[in-house]
């Protein structure tokens, strides 16, 4: 954990600066990916990660695990993700970097830093909740390939640097790491209806 805290803070130290020669690298080949057949992809992906999209999807899903009985992980689900937004928004009020595009506020990523903790919560819990090794597969690739979209989406579509993206998939873990030790990594005891 000391060890992903510290890489952020020294990246979190770099996003202050302006973009490395790396930084601008990644960011002009992931960006020059850009083809009528990946638009859309891309611009769902952007979709799942806005704000009302990101309340209302974890929303529904809070709601029916609470209603089947799984009422530990659809609190610790709401808990991680409104800690994830309220230090993302501080940290890009702080840092106050500047989009690849232009616009403000880069550093960390919020759409990668949601996923990391949407993606990562569901992907460990859902063990207690799926019956099958067969749909606890399916549904985790699809968690993991949701979360890497998430990050090349968001340069892709050239509004946030590789190191913003890296930020959030950090900040995602730094978050989700005290919540999992609260809750029990691999607690059975997920439903307590």
């Amino acid at each position: 954990y000391l060890l992903i805290l510290l890489l952020f803070v020294l990246l979190a130290g770099l996003a202050g600066l302006s973009p490395q020669p790396f930084d601008q690298a990644l960011f002009d080949w992931v960006n020059g990916w850009q083809t009528p057949l990946l638009d859309p992809l891309m611009r769902i992906v952007q979709f799942m990660g806005d704000t009302w999209t990101s309340i209302i999807l974890p929303g529904i899903i809070a709601v029916w695990l609470w209603v089947k009985g799984y009422r530990r992980v659809a609190l610790g689900l709401v808990a991680a993700l409104v800690v994830e937004s309220l230090v993302t928004a501080g940290l890009k009020g702080i840092i106050d970097r500047p989009r690849p595009d232009g616009g403000d506020f880069s550093f960390p990523s919020g759409h990668t830093a949601y996923f990391t903790v949407f993606s990562g919560f569901l992907f460990f819990r859902l063990k207690t909740i799926v019956q099958g090794w067969r749909w606890l597969t399916v549904w985790r690739v699809l968690l993991v390939l949701l979360l890497v979209l998430t990050g090349i989406s968001r340069m892709y579509l050239g509004v946030h640097w590789p190191t913003d993206v890296l930020g959030g998939f950090l900040l995602g873990t730094l978050v989700l790491v005290p919540v999992f030790w609260r809750m029990g990594y691999n607690s059975e005891s997920d439903n307590i209806g």
